[in-house]
């Protein structure tokens, strides 16, 4: 409709995409996990912009077949393109149901499957260079993928497209517990408040450490009662180890 928007649209989105990508790396650190459910929430909400998309152009179409028939041909074409994307997300659920409702259990049975079998090649001397054995079938063409993708996308296949030397090594005590909510795994919280000229933190803590873990180590109020801590080289006494899952 306005073709000059598209470019500072582009512009936009693309610095947007920049900011949100710092604050995801450096700034964000969210202790929600999803469990990946946010995912399709976000397909289908992109299904309701492209059907909002496609029955506006419809209706402008169907407005302009009034003064000829020029029109007709692209209605047409938008027609069907809607019904392609009504039948596309039916596809898409259907797909995605089954790994948001239920567990996997099938994968894991998979797994054991590959490694029994690379196992196996591996003492016959037939493995492939990059230890995951030989591949299912041969590479497919675009169309051929697109038609059948229960075939050329399954597990084996895509098991080979993950790196296998980025693997994280943790301590057995965190392997132990790394799937526990953390209401059973978490640890009462320390309290941390700034120390006092007057006494009052020192007060404090013999009072509150009967109840909870509290410190006024690394921390002091200045005559301007200011917080002040050594933010450069100073590791605060609540800093915890991060640990990737």
């Amino acid at each position: 409709m306005a073709p000059l928007i598209l470019a500072f649209a582009a512009i936009g989105l693309y610095l947007f995409y920049l900011a949100f990508r710092y604050k995801l790396l450096f700034v964000s650190n969210a202790s929600i996990d999803t469990k990946g459910r946010v995912y399709p929430l976000a397909l289908q909400h992109l299904f309701v912009g492209l059907y909002t998309s496609e029955l506006c152009i419809i209706g402008l179409f169907a407005i302009a077949t009034g003064s000829g028939k020029g029109a007709i041909g692209p209605l047409v074409l938008m027609v069907a393109l809607l019904i392609f994307t009504i039948l596309y997300q039916i596809s898409l659920n259907a797909a995605l149901k089954p790994l948001i409702d239920y567990l996997p259990k099938s994968m894991e049975a998979e797994e054991r499957r590959l490694l029994e079998e690379e196992s196996m090649a591996d003492e016959k001397g037939v493995a492939a260079k990059d230890g995951l054995g030989a591949a299912p079938h041969k590479k497919p063409n675009f169309l051929t993928k697109f038609l059948k993708p229960h075939i050329y996308n399954d597990y084996a296949t895509m098991r080979r497209l993950v790196p296998t030397d980025i693997a994280i090594r943790y301590e057995p005590e965190e392997e132990a517990t790394a799937f526990f909510a953390p209401s059973i795994t978490d640890s009462t919280p320390l309290l941390w408040i700034p120390r006092d000229p007057m006494g009052v933190s020192r007060q404090e803590v013999a009072e509150t450490s009967k109840v909870i873990p509290i410190t006024d180590e690394g921390a002091e109020l200045d005559a301007k009662n200011k917080i002040i801590w050594d933010a450069e080289g100073g590791r605060p006494p609540i800093w915890q180890p991060t640990i990737y899952y």
